[in-house]
């Protein structure tokens, strides 16, 4: 039987796999499309908070949005948040070439500009991201650090992936929102690239695993519908 890092990282009898560089941690190639919803979105009440769940890595046949999109799929079965998948990819974001700290809100690139008016539009979020190097994902932390404003007093949770469930990486991500003044919730989901990938490449999770999101998303709603509140001003408020 081959090995889990031959498996990973060995050729294959494609030729455009065999031009690329190995690739590390959790982003091996992805072999096809995400798996399909199981069952159809549910009808959402109006005023229902919206949350985006946000792509965390850029890399070239990332398994990462295959992961997002399969958390869109679960979530939206819910019907209670508007879930909406942002791809950080489709933004084009630069390595951080702002001259202005993100806290002035003075943003000049019109990668930025729009970059911001999308994060805005959301009362919370899911980051889903793969571990790099027992951290975050380097994609991702560049795309925090643009703004600002746009992500305080809001709530998130976090998905994360890897050889070690993504648990480094989602306590090194914990780190940034909290500057960020993003209340992270405690649950997690999270999955195993041995056990929850198929050869490393098609998202496949168990259902132990698949699971896991589910108290993560009962928290986040909860979490987002109080910080809007504190958003609105409400709370200060009512300690007067």
């Amino acid at each position: 039987m081959m090995s889990w890092l031959k498996k990973l990282f060995g050729k294959t009898e494609t030729p455009a796999h065999r031009a690329e560089a190995p690739v590390a941690d959790a982003e091996a190639p992805a072999a096809q499309a995400t798996v399909a919803p199981e069952a159809p979105v549910a009808v959402v009440r109006e005023g229902a908070p919206r949350i985006a769940v946000v792509t965390g890595s850029t890399r070239p046949g990332r398994n990462n949005r295959q992961v997002a999109e399969w958390v869109v799929a679960r979530a939206s079965r819910r019907g209670d948040a508007v879930y909406e998948l942002v791809d950080v990819d489709d933004f084009n974001l630069p390595l951080l070439d702002e001259a202005f700290p993100a806290a002035f809100g003075n943003y000049q690139g019109e990668h930025t500009k729009a970059w911001a008016a999308k994060i805005a539009e959301f009362d919370g979020y899911v980051f889903v991201s793969p571990e790099y190097n027992h951290s975050t994902t380097p994609a991702l932390a560049n795309a925090l650090s643009f703004l600002n404003a746009e992500f305080a007093n809001k709530a998130a949770g976090i998905v994360g992936y890897g050889s070690a469930m993504g648990a480094r990486a989602v306590e090194h991500l914990r780190g940034i929102l909290s500057e960020l003044q993003v209340a992270h919730v405690q649950k997690t989901g999270m999955f195993s690239l041995f056990t929850d990938f198929e050869d490393f490449s098609v998202f496949k999770p168990t259902e132990l695993q698949a699971a896991s999101v589910d108290p993560m998303l009962d928290q986040l709603v909860s979490w987002t519908i109080a910080f809007s509140k504190v958003r609105e001003g409400e709370l200060e408020a009512a300690a007067v």
